[in-house]
């Protein structure tokens, strides 16, 4: 597994192409822009980086904790079933909600499934949430239930769903 969260590392710092990152750039970096983890399990990564030294945190920020150049990345690397196994022990699993309420991850996963049932591509989907998000500082869920809306969507089915999911964080 060590050799493995190695390159992990190594991979997101050239990746990123740079040696500082902050906290939530690595957990977006790794679960939204490279889609490599759900982001349970990239909590669970960076946990186990930092465990391993492979990431240093100072503060907020998050640099390299030795020189990857030597390492050699596979081209398009992607964490391995094994690697997200390992991190699947670390993670709480969440229990099975009744009713409505839904993990912020699962709801932003469901409005995607939406988006793609009413043609709009998933990186199209994911690009656009995020500039909602960002601009507007909201939530995964409610950037992209906006983006749907701003579509002529119908969300009346999953818009109580998300309010629900916000109330709950």
């Amino acid at each position: 597994m060590a050799d493995e969260l190695e390159i992990c590392a190594a991979a997101f710092f050239r990746i990123k192409g740079k040696d500082v990152v902050t906290v939530k750039e690595f957990t977006m970096s790794v679960s939204l822009d490279f889609k490599w983890l759900s982001a349970k399990h990239t909590e669970a990564l960076l946990k186990k980086l930092l465990e391993m030294k492979y990431i240093v945190k100072t503060g907020d920020y998050l640099k390299p904790g030795k020189d990857f150049s030597p390492i050699r990345i596979p081209v398009a690397y992607k964490p391995s079933e094994d690697l997200i196994k390992i991190l699947s022990g670390t993670v709480e699993k969440p229990a099975p909600s009744a009713g409505s309420e839904k993990p912020s991850q699962d709801m932003f996963m469901e409005l995607m499934k939406l988006a793609e049932q009413n043609g709009i591509s998933k990186g199209e989907y994911v690009s656009e949430s995020n500039a909602i998000k960002k601009k507007l500082g909201v939530e995964s869920s409610v950037a992209g239930l906006i983006l749907l809306n701003e579509k002529g969507i119908d969300i009346s089915k999953v818009k109580d769903l998300v309010y629900a999911q916000v109330l709950k964080n």
